[in-house]
């Protein structure tokens, strides 16, 4: 299987059938913060974000968020967005930071669904951790750092080989990431 094939996708956080996920066992989210849950100028969480923070508690999830961006960043979103713990610095897609993480939390692996926008990092993680997880449309390209537009690029060829091997998938994909460079409405 390619590593880079996400399990599910969905154009956000928003379309998330989360009442679905945790009726089939998944109780711990491990969100991307930066263009999955907020954009990079996004530095406190919107209403919106606020609403779905609160729902998913409600419904009974342990909410984490694996940035590779710095604490200052995370924390100062993390304030009123509660979540049950954050790594900075994850180093996504390399797995050993996580994996610590998610073993030093007592997680189990089958309960956690993985959110992210980017297949390089996100999805080739989670399914290097043998995570479930859901590829989503990043909410804006316009204020990404240079090493992720490098990433955008690379993922263009990655789409490529997927559709060697499934198509109607690449399709999907392409779907939820769309083509254009800006994301924003």
């Amino acid at each position: 299987m390619n590593k880079y094939l996400p399990k599910n996708l969905a154009f956000s956080v928003y379309d998330i059938d989360f009442d679905t996920l945790y009726a089939s066992g998944k109780k711990v989210i491990l969100f991307d913060l930066d263009n999955t849950l907020a954009s990079y100028d996004n530095i406190i969480p919107s209403k919106e974000q606020l609403k779905l923070n609160e729902r998913l508690r409600k419904i009974g999830y342990k909410i984490y968020i694996i940035s590779n961006n710095h604490q200052k960043r995370v924390k100062k979103f993390t304030m009123s967005f509660i979540v049950d713990g954050y790594l900075v610095h994850a180093r996504k897609p390399n797995t050993g930071r996580i994996a610590k993480y998610i073993k030093k939390n007592n997680l189990n692996l089958s309960e956690i669904i993985f959110i992210g926008d980017q297949l390089l990092t996100d999805i080739s993680c989670a399914n290097r951790l043998a995570i479930d997880n859901i590829l989503v449309r990043s909410i804006s390209r316009k204020s990404e750092k240079w090493y992720t537009k490098i990433n955008r690029l690379r993922e263009k060829k990655i789409i490529k080989k997927i559709a060697q091997e499934d198509y109607d998938m690449a399709q999907k994909i392409i779907e939820i990431i769309g083509t254009r460079s800006d994301h924003s409405e």
